[in-house]
């Protein structure tokens, strides 16, 4: 494992306060389920007093660019794909999904039933203890750590007595590994999140399923209603720095929405949605 900690664990006992606890993981998931291709990617779970968020790292920097007047290249895409926030020690979730420019909020009680075992492991100055679950479709592996007093972990897995630090299922469709862990001392704030969930439409499980189904069938124009765009020749870029004009209109909603069809394969496989061809 690639995890590198804090020379003494025991500084989080005395100096979990008024700080912005940081911890990175390496997220590998396959987007296609049916695929071998792997997803790499970068998610970042910082604990402030009462307040978690996991987001991809992606947010970070872009706003670090836009802080320090830097461009952002034509050719850099960006994973802005969701939000999660909930109170620390909480079962209730914030879940902000950013459709390119726009942004759905759900809220949701979210619990794992854990059992633990007496299997533990060593990696660095870390002793790990194994648990596992069955949740949101699929059965769970945790590796936790007693010597970090946070009873989170990446996504919306939490209620351990330690911090996650590795995470998979049994199908290898997701693997989520601790990598590196910060302390932070100011509170950490980033102007791409704050917009989007402020600028968030609060949906039920219902009124998000069938938003996404919009979306599906023609996601081009779902997104010219969203920003108030009413006419069909005006220009927009979509995140990955696509050009959306009239003449590659039909080019580029039939890719989204293949895209959409083909990468279905969500955490929560048990709330996975059925798109028709």
């Amino acid at each position: 494992m690639k995890i590198v900690l804090l020379t003494a664990c025991v500084l989080f006992f005395s100096q979990v306060k008024a700080q912005t606890y940081r911890f990175i993981y390496d997220v590998e998931y396959k987007k296609d389920s049916a695929e071998s291709s792997i997803t790499k990617e970068n998610y970042h779970l910082d604990i402030r007093d009462q307040q978690v968020r996991y987001y991809p790292r992606d947010f970070y920097i872009g706003d670090s660019l836009v802080a320090n007047n830097l461009p952002i290249a034509k050719d850099m895409k960006f994973n802005t794909s969701s939000i999660l926030t909930h109170q620390k020690g909480s079962d209730g979730y914030e879940e902000y999904d950013i459709l390119e420019n726009v942004a759905l909020k759900r809220s949701s009680k979210n619990t794992q039933n854990w059992k633990l075992s007496e299997e533990k492991k060593t990696v660095k100055d870390l002793t790990l203890q194994k648990a596992t679950t069955t949740w949101g479709g699929r059965n769970w592996v945790a590796w936790f750590a007693p010597q970090i007093p946070f009873n989170e972990g990446p996504y919306k897995f939490h209620g351990l007595p330690g911090l996650i630090v590795e995470l998979y299922d049994d199908n290898n469709n997701y693997r989520f590994e601790l990598v590196k862990n910060q302390k932070l001392k100011q509170s950490y704030l980033n102007q791409f999140m704050d917009y989007f969930m402020q600028s968030a439409v609060p949906v039920n499980e219902q009124k998000y399923r069938e938003a996404k189904l919009k979306y599906y069938d023609s996601p081009i124009n779902y997104l010219r209603n969203a920003v108030g765009q009413t006419k069909s020749n005006e220009e927009f870029y979509l995140n990955d720095g696509t050009l959306v004009k009239q003449d590659n209109y039909r080019e580029v909603n039939e890719r989204l929405r293949s895209s959409i069809r083909k990468y279905n394969n969500p955490i929560e496989l048990d709330k996975v949605i059925q798109y028709p061809k």
